[in-house]
């Protein structure tokens, strides 16, 4: 990411774990003491934040750009809403920078071979984007990828010219490249490629949209099968679920954006900023409604049932999550969830004179995984914290409960 970085993140390369993924039971969340009395002054915050930072409008457009990326996230279809099946996050390079507001940004490198200068002198009044993107197994040679990324535009006009201007470039990549159609919407321009198969590209306008899905059928490329009639049913359905979930979203034009406020609610300035401080955390800080947070969910269809029940409304991530449930129950089930042992994770002992944090070691066969996460609540907000390091995180997990402890 070449703009956005500069101005909201540096990103970095570890892979962060889905941590609810086949949790059972935990005693120790059950006698986890959440209603502790915490001295803050006795917790070891090294040399974090424990403020709460306050945002206001944003100060520049480039900043303006990303923040309505972020907005329309709230809008755009989950993966598991276009299809039941991919319920599975994206693993953590393609998955981990999910906005962009530059065809440089690796957003475009990892889903297109077309040359990103060329994309950005000759694409006109690009507002920002947003990818959604999930897969129906943790076993790649068994899994679908789908992988929908939807960009903004300024007008119409320039939402259609870009359209045909990324698939032009794109389907100019290969001279293998062979036409396909999509049947419920032909005006989509699609290809797909006899040397790979499997692999489905197609971008289409709606409106001030344009909504480019990338298909990676695994089996398909594994048995070198190729069936595009197939692929671009899967297409059909992203295009028709994405739209229709655009069409409750009314983004304001270019010249509008700078009266646009960075935060929601003030949640982006209750979320621990790490990203940046080391190669544990990746992506752009953000700040969504309970239906865009699934997007940057590590596991969203567990989360999905786990924030309806807990009445999660609000989704900060600056490297830290912070959740706001409905009330302080709920935000304590939100961590116990997130913060039980399974298979893969085994129980840590929590930072000194924080006993309500509830952490835990990944020991699972990554060897790219952050290793230590830890989860607490305090009223209706909770937190997860993750760092490669043990005091890390404990130092984490404390500066972050020092921040929700002052928000009133």
């Amino acid at each position: 990411m070449r703009k956005t970085s500069a101005v909201l993140l540096a990103a970095g390369v570890a892979v962060t774990v889905a941590t609810t993924a086949g949790c059972g039971d935990s005693p120790e969340a059950a006698d986890t003491a959440a209603t502790a009395q915490i001295d803050l002054s006795s917790l070891d915050v090294g040399n974090l934040k424990t403020e709460p930072k306050v945002y206001g409008k944003v100060t520049s457009l480039e900043q303006a750009r990303a923040v309505e990326a972020m907005r329309m996230a709230n809008y755009i279809a989950l993966p598991m809403e276009i299809d039941p099946a991919v319920i599975v996050a994206p693993p953590a390079m393609s998955g981990a920078v999910r906005l962009f507001t530059d065809f440089g940004s690796s957003v475009i490198k990892g889903r297109m071979k077309a040359d990103p200068n060329r994309l950005n002198e000759s694409i006109k009044g690009f507002i920002g984007g947003f990818v959604s993107t999930g897969q129906t197994s943790t076993k790649g040679h068994l899994s679908q990828e789908l992988d929908n990324t939807v960009m903004l535009f300024d007008s119409e006009q320039e939402a259609l010219a870009a359209a045909d201007i990324l698939a032009t470039e794109e389907f100019g990549t290969s001279p293998e490249n062979t036409v396909v159609e999509i049947k419920q919407y032909p005006a989509a321009r699609a290809h797909v490629n006899p040397g790979e198969a499997g692999m489905f590209h197609s971008w289409i306008a709606v409106g001030r949209y344009v909504i480019a899905t990338y298909l990676y059928d695994n089996v398909m490329s594994t048995l070198k099968t190729h069936d595009s009639e197939k692929l671009a049913t899967r297409a059909e359905k992203s295009i028709s679920k994405i739209s229709a979930g655009l069409k409750d979203y009314s983004p304001p034009r270019l010249d509008k954006l700078m009266d646009s406020d960075i935060d929601l609610d003030g949640m982006l300035g209750l979320a621990l900023p790490t990203v940046g401080i080391d190669g544990a955390q990746r992506g752009i800080p953000g700040v969504y409604t309970r239906h865009g947070g699934l997007h940057i969910s590590g596991a969203p269809e567990s989360d999905a049932k786990l924030f309806e029940e807990a009445g999660v409304d609000r989704i900060s991530w600056q490297g830290d999550f912070v959740y706001r449930a409905r009330d302080a129950q709920g935000a304590q089930r939100i961590a116990e969830e997130h913060g039980q042992v399974s298979k893969f994770f085994r129980r840590v002992e929590p930072p000194k004179n924080l006993p309500n944090a509830l952490c835990k070691e990944y020991i699972g066969p990554s060897a790219y995984a952050v290793k230590f996460y830890c989860s607490v609540s305090y009223g209706r907000y909770s937190s997860e914290v993750a760092a490669s390091q043990l005091k890390d995180v404990h130092q984490r997990v404390s500066a972050q409960y020092s921040i929700l402890a002052k928000s009133k």
